[in-house]
């Protein structure tokens, strides 16, 4: 018996130079999505207008970011079947086919949840903040969540009801326990409004309606 050679083994089709610098530009933009994702993720904070524009960055660099990963499926399943091609051990060609899985799965998701998130936050930057007094706040409560590597973040939940007759409800996360505690925090009325003084202050908040993300809270 000859060893059998695909016409899709790397062996039989070597890259030219137009396929290295695809390859090239490929590496280069999937790098660079990762590193948006990061910044973007790193620089939104949790309030406003800059929350808004870094989380619609970040959620169109994971849709790019997918796709790449996606556009490198072809090439692996080509590799997977040369690889079943040759003759001997199976391996390979299963640690192959686990690569193609993991990364499809990566790849489905950062293309199907960053493109509803970039669909919701380009609709709240196209129509803008509502502006709505709050009536009442209720089941403010703050709880206490644990990440990767040991790290702790904190959830404030809370429900505003408006004048409108709407309510809504909002989950804030920051990095500190006592944020909305902090007179300097923008949180700080909302914190006063549901805990504090609930009788006796007024808010107006303006919040983008799809996202929940709020750009401005101010006594009445």
């Amino acid at each position: 018996m000859y060893p059998r050679h695909s016409r899709f083994s790397p062996e039989s089709r070597p890259m030219s130079a137009r396929q290295q610098l695809g390859m090239a530009i490929w590496a280069c933009v999937i790098v660079g999505s990762a590193v948006v994702m990061l910044g973007a993720f790193l620089l939104a904070g949790n309030f406003g207008v800059r929350r808004l524009v870094c989380s619609l960055i970040g959620s169109g660099a994971a849709v790019v970011f997918g796709i790449c990963l996606l556009s490198l499926l072809p090439t692996l399943v080509r590799t997977m079947r040369a690889q079943l091609d040759q003759p001997g051990d199976a391996g390979p060609a299963i640690k192959t086919f686990f690569g193609i899985a993991m990364i499809a799965l990566v790849a489905t998701a950062c293309t199907v949840m960053g493109a509803g998130a970039f669909s919701e936050l380009s609709s709240d930057a196209r129509q803008g903040p509502q502006t709505r007094a709050v009536t009442s706040c209720e089941n403010f409560q703050t709880l206490t969540e644990h990440g990767r590597r040991g790290s702790t973040y904190y959830r404030n939940v809370f429900t505003l009801h408006f004048d409108n007759g709407k309510q809504r409800r909002f989950d804030i996360t920051t990095d500190t326990q006592d944020e909305f505690t902090k007179p300097t925090s923008p949180y700080y009325a909302v914190y006063q409004a549901c805990v504090v003084r609930p009788f006796t202050t007024s808010l107006v908040v303006d919040y983008y309606p799809r996202t929940g993300i709020m750009k401005a809270i101010r006594e009445a």
